[in-house]
């Protein structure tokens, strides 16, 4: 992330053209807020985001449970995919926010 932009990187291939190029997917911190403090473990988030997209990690913030107010894991999420705006954890239903994408809609569920 560079400033409050996500930088993407696309390998380069034979008549790339990075104006005309669709952003399939891109890594984006996912933030988990109220997520019960027994369930901050990286395995207990790993499967949590794991409807939300690819896990990549989670922060050590998260992992040390330093900060009590919300789970942190980095997520590749597919951008041709419906995002997500909650889930549900033992019958409960908890917000998903999404660091730098600020162009999500959750009506429809779609970036851009």
């Amino acid at each position: 992330m560079l400033g409050d932009t996500y930088l993407t990187v696309h390998r380069w291939f034979k008549g790339f053209n990075p104006w005309k190029s669709p952003i399939k997917s891109t890594m984006v911190w996912v933030q988990l807020p109220e997520l019960p403090i027994e369930f901050f473990h990286p395995m207990a988030v790993k499967r949590i985001v794991g409807f939300i997209g690819k896990y990549v990690r989670t922060d050590r913030e998260t992992t040390e449970g330093a900060r009590k107010k919300y789970a942190r894991a980095r997520v590749e999420v597919d951008l041709t995919k419906t995002l997500l705006s909650q889930y549900t954890l033992e019958e409960e239903k908890y917000k998903i926010t999404y660091e730098g994408l600020q162009n999500v809609c959750f009506d429809c569920g779609c970036y851009g």
